[in-house]
């Protein structure tokens, strides 16, 4: 039998109780459960510090959006696949709902599922030519004017050509699975999950002619910041920041690992979308 591992959110005492729930009822279904010795799973904190999950065959995800993209962007090293479980308000990135947690073990035991394979996105930051942080994104990569309500100034290149340099709030560069969140705020399309692409959305940019781009995943994406020191940041899925300097280049292409999502349904993308958007509303 396969081992599964449940990752929650800790801070949240309804997903910290689901999770102990949960975890039983892998064992009751002959389950092997991946768990540290005494517990019954693993916090995003815990992710944090760095868990070893090799030897871990899938994970089920209780919380909102924000857990499961923590937990994505870790257990992508491992080849773990993962279903996330909707315990907060909307949950775009979820496989199922709340009450549909035991149901969705068995399926996933019963080998009723499949899993899709997902572009993230690899992102360094170089200063002086050095390179000096990196990250890994699930949903985006965000340059813009972090704490400041002031526009930034932005050179945007897309495999050493440059595009153009935008005075704007901000630019998102998101994988087709962020092409809901905050890229679909700002004006960007909606796009297929399955493709290899990068969107490139610029957040207000002060001009009557600058659109969303599409690039492939195949190539490179890179961003000059023009502003000055301690106005722009960059951030990753909405949960690491890192401050931009004047010169700094910012290199994003596809990373070397992709996000293993099991699926238990052939529900049309656009059903599930409209279902989510509706429930926001």
């Amino acid at each position: 039998m396969p081992n599964i591992a449940v990752i929650f959110n800790g801070e949240n005492a309804k997903s910290r109780a689901k999770a102990a729930e949960v975890a039983a009822y892998i064992g009751e279904r002959q389950a092997g459960l991946f768990a540290p010795p005494g517990g019954f799973g693993y916090t995003i904190d815990d992710l944090r510090e760095g868990v070893d999950f090799g030897g871990c065959d899938a994970a089920v995800v209780l919380g909102g959006d924000g857990t499961l993209l923590a937990a994505v962007r870790h257990l992508s090293e491992y080849g773990v696949p993962l279903f996330g479980v909707n315990m907060g308000r909307v949950g775009f990135l979820s496989s199922v709902e709340n009450e549909q947690a035991f149901d969705a073990i068995d399926w996933y035991l019963a080998g009723n599922y499949f899993i899709q394979e997902r572009l993230m996105l690899s992102c360094k930051l170089y200063r002086g030519g050095r390179e000096i942080e990196s990250c890994t994104a699930f949903n985006d990569l965000v340059v813009n004017s972090g704490v400041f309500s002031r526009a930034v100034t932005l050179d945007l290149f897309i495999d050493k050509q440059k595009i153009n340099s935008y005075n704007a709030d901000g630019i998102i560069v998101s994988t087709p699975t962020g092409s809901t969140g905050y890229s679909l705020s700002a004006g960007g399309p909606i796009v297929m999950e399955d493709l290899s692409i990068m969107l490139i959305t610029p957040v207000c940019p002060h001009t009557f002619f600058s659109r969303p781009i599409v690039a492939s995943a195949a190539g490179e994406v890179e961003i000059v910041c023009k502003s000055a020191a301690g106005v722009a940041s960059l951030t990753s899925d909405g949960q690491y920041r890192f401050s931009v300097e004047k010169e700094d280049e910012i290199a994003i292409s596809a990373a070397d690992t992709k996000a293993l999502i099991i699926r238990f349904s052939q529900h049309h993308y656009f059903e599930r979308i409209k279902e989510k958007l509706y429930k926001i509303d």
